[in-house]
């Protein structure tokens, strides 16, 4: 019966989403990308993910769907493949960017826990569903995940004219740390000058950016607007 099950798993092949009827149990990169109309195939990335992890696919790579029951493909228009490690286990991508939400589909991740990237230097970003990571030069390479500890630290969004920071998600900061840290770290990402008559608001609220979120009365997760006052300047 588990031969006749795969038997019937390998005659719909799922690339970037979309179902593909299927009539031979071992396929090379190219005749998976031909399904999309993806040609020609020296110019698409094919990325297989499976069981929690992901493979480069070359054209003329063969994959085996009988011995690989409920693998799925992502493809993107390129020549390069952008790698990363989750929880230390190296990885693969067919784009540059890759949304919160794929990453959570593809590595199956405990309620308990939260993923998190991992930079030098720099307060931990936890990864929030509407957000998306780069593997660009100046992107993200090491992504974990870790126990959640809520209790001892605040995660913070920064809601600007000019984008949000970080845009992955939330950065990870003690509760003790004072609001202006955050700023000084979005102004910097978001080339943000003249903020200095800026006002920082949640929820119509006014935060006093000279204490910590400590003490403006601030846990859990924090959204930060902060914007030029009405009829103010101010680079955006």
């Amino acid at each position: 019966m588990e031969a006749e099950d795969n038997g019937r798993a390998w005659r719909a092949v799922d690339l970037n989403g979309s179902s593909h009827e299927n009539e031979d149990p071992v396929l090379s990169g190219r005749e998976i990308l031909a399904f999309g109309g993806l040609a020609p195939a020296t110019e698409h990335v094919l990325v297989e993910i499976w069981k929690g992890r992901t493979r480069l696919v070359g054209a003329d790579d063969k994959v085996d769907l009988k011995a690989r029951p409920g693998a799925r493909f992502r493809s993107a228009q390129g020549d390069r493949a952008f790698t990363f490690t989750f929880d230390e286990i190296g990885q693969v991508w067919c784009e540059e960017t890759i949304e919160v939400n794929e990453l959570a589909a593809i590595f199956t991740v405990p309620a308990d826990k939260e993923m998190v990237l991992e930079r030098d230097d720099q307060p931990d970003v936890v990864l929030r569903a509407d957000g998306s990571v780069s593997f660009g030069p100046s992107g993200v390479e090491d992504i974990v995940t870790r126990k959640r500890r809520d209790h001892e630290f605040v995660t913070v969004t920064v809601f600007a004219t000019a984008g949000v920071f970080p845009a992955e998600g939330a950065l990870r900061v003690k509760a003790d740390t004072l609001v202006s840290d955050v700023l000084e770290r979005a102004a910097r990402k978001l080339h943000l000058t003249d903020t200095a008559a800026w006002v920082v608001s949640i929820d119509g609220r006014d935060i006093n950016v000279g204490l910590s979120f400590e003490q403006n009365g601030l846990s859990g997760h924090v959204d930060l607007d902060w914007l030029p006052p009405e009829g103010g300047g101010g680079d955006a």
